[in-house]
């Protein structure tokens, strides 16, 4: 059964204490009467009943007092004890056996079954109902009398109508919880998300109503090697390795949740291990599939879990386990599970039409610069190269300029090449090896290039394998390129130094030149690099001393 996750928006609990409230003052009110009703002599001798209605009658108009003046005003739980000691005390002092106090035992009750569930509500009428057969026994005294219907029937009465009511307010907890949860996590989608950040999220925000310590992800499209996802809680979620995946996406796939989810409850002591599925409700369904899901918890090293399965747009699947040593699901919880994967097919299908869209959007963008690039960029340096070469024809082989000349048109046919390998790159009509791989060698011929162009000596340097994704390698090239290019627009430097770290869990890159001792040095942030790395949900800082070094430190997910 979920815990409480979030209340307020389950029940309202100002409505509760304003209930309670008026509850308290019609208790109040009726044992003044009760007590003005006495005869003359009786009066005279009820003492401690009056006193005990002034103590009682000064409580209720604290609390009334409290909730008119703040209307946001909460009742905490111990005061639905208090209020159950209360109508205990008066029922004693109005004749256990006869008291319509006792009528108001159940109140209590319903208040806290509303707002904190069934097992609270129990304790409290357990409670209720001995100290209400104790009161009638010590009033009736010992003997035959103890077995007659005046002193069985009320606790017995009690009991049962508690139950029932911490039953159904119990249900209705139950329910609007449920709803409040596919309320929230419907709220945690973003468009900005890839499929496992979403899976991600929604596990995140089941740990928060169950006991799960930890949840496995596994997206099988069709056509590509399967990928695991999974996070031991409160830790971040991460990528186990290809050979992994590919091992355990088997078993991981080979249940059959395909009719809908699954909880499996380990063996606790002398409970019998079953799977409980939402078409067959009994503790042991079939038997196949429940020693596939004791050899899956095994492997998951978890007592219990939850199973459940929804499609991808390209027809493949995505399943979602969270995991618990604790008996935490129980088969009323089916139902919510259920919804929740067809809410999550539906959030996750809008993920990749946004995926996709925005794919076709960029290659339309791209296929634009590529021609824009073709047209404006690289003809005016075919241009500077022809006139150059023909400068070159003319300037005789003696000439101390012919060198200088060949050289500027050797430049011009360097850039020419870069930017039609940076069109092709537009175009997707790039070969050879990866982004990450290719990202070294680019820096140095960049680096090699602005020291031909501006006389910038420029050094690179790498520590660990630069396993970097595509995209990102590109954005590091132009991360580079805007930092020399402020180092040559804004410095007189002449050496730069860049240095390239990477490990499974993060990249760092550092761009440093000297200062110049003679200007005071000012904080700045380099605008471009630092919306480039915040694309990355990454960082940029800057740290000035003898020398201005620009960190740009990019998460990665862990392989």
């Amino acid at each position: 059964m979920p815990v409480a996750a979030a209340t307020d928006n389950v029940f309202p609990t100002t409505t509760g204490t304003r209930l309670s409230a008026v509850v308290r003052l019609v208790a109040c009110f009726a044992a003044a009467h009760n007590i003005f009703q006495l005869t003359p002599s009786a009066q005279r001798n009820a003492a401690a009943p009056v006193a005990i209605l002034f103590l009682f009658s000064l409580y209720v108009a604290a609390l009334y007092y409290k909730v008119v003046r703040d209307p946001s005003f909460q009742e905490q739980h111990y005061i639905y004890w208090i209020d159950a000691l209360w109508y205990l005390a008066l029922t004693a002092l109005t004749g256990s056996q006869s008291s319509n106090f006792s009528f108001f035992l159940p109140f209590p009750v319903l208040f806290v079954a509303l707002r904190w569930g069934f097992a609270p509500a129990i304790k409290l009428i357990l409670f209720s109902t001995g100290a209400l057969l104790t009161l009638s026994i010590v009033r009736a005294g010992v003997g035959p009398q103890l077995i007659s219907t005046e002193i069985i029937l009320p606790p017995v009465a009690l009991l049962v109508l508690g139950y029932l009511i911490a039953s159904s307010a119990n249900s209705h907890l139950v329910l609007q919880r449920r709803l409040a949860t596919l309320h929230e996590i419907n709220a945690l989608f973003s468009p900005r998300l890839n499929i496992e950040q979403v899976i991600d999220r929604t596990a995140n925000y089941l740990a928060t109503i169950y006991n799960i310590n930890k949840y496995i992800v596994v997206l099988a499209p069709i056509g590509i090697p399967a990928r695991i996802f999974r996070a031991n809680l409160p830790e971040a979620m991460y990528q186990v390795s290809d050979v992994t995946a590919t091992e355990f996406s088997g078993k991981l796939l080979a249940l059959d949740i395909s009719d809908g989810p699954i909880i499996f409850t380990g063996e606790q002591g002398l409970r019998q291990v079953g799977a409980i599925h939402e078409n067959s409700p009994s503790q042991v369904a079939n038997s196949d599939r429940l020693a596939g899901a004791a050899m899956l918890a095994s492997r998951m090293d978890c007592a219990n879990f939850a199973a459940l399965q929804f499609s991808l747009r390209d027809g493949g699947t995505a399943r979602l386990f969270v995991c618990s040593n604790e008996p935490v699901f129980e088969p009323t919880d089916l139902p919510f599970f259920n919804q929740l994967a067809e809410q999550l097919s539906l959030r996750i299908e809008n993920v990749q039409l946004l995926d996709r869209l925005a794919s076709e959007v960029a290659e339309h963008e791209r296929q634009k610069i590529s021609r824009d690039i073709h047209d404006s960029a690289i003809q005016p340096y075919i241009g500077l190269k022809f006139a150059l070469e023909a400068l070159a024809r003319k300037a005789a082989p003696t000439d101390p300029l012919a060198k200088d000349i060949s050289r500027l048109a050797e430049m011009a046919q360097g850039e020419i090449s870069e930017l039609r390998r940076y069109v092709r790159g537009l175009r997707g009509q790039s070969e050879g090896e990866a982004g990450h791989a290719t990202l070294l060698p680019a820096l140095r011929r960049q680096a090699a290039r602005y020291g031909d162009l501006y006389g910038i000596q420029v050094d690179v340097e790498s520590t660990g394998e630069l396993r970097l994704g595509d995209k990102v390698a590109n954005d590091v090239f132009h991360i580079v390129g805007e930092a020399l290019s402020n180092i040559r627009r804004h410095t007189t430097a002449t050496v730069a130094h860049i240095n390239l770290f990477c490990d499974e869990h993060h990249f760092r890159l550092q761009i440093t030149n000297p200062c110049e001792q003679q200007t005071p040095a000012k904080i700045f942030t380099p605008r471009s690099i630092a919306e480039r790395a915040q694309g990355l949900n990454g960082n940029c800082q800057v740290e000035i001393g003898q020398n201005t070094t620009v960190i740009v430190e990019i998460p990665l997910q862990k392989s």
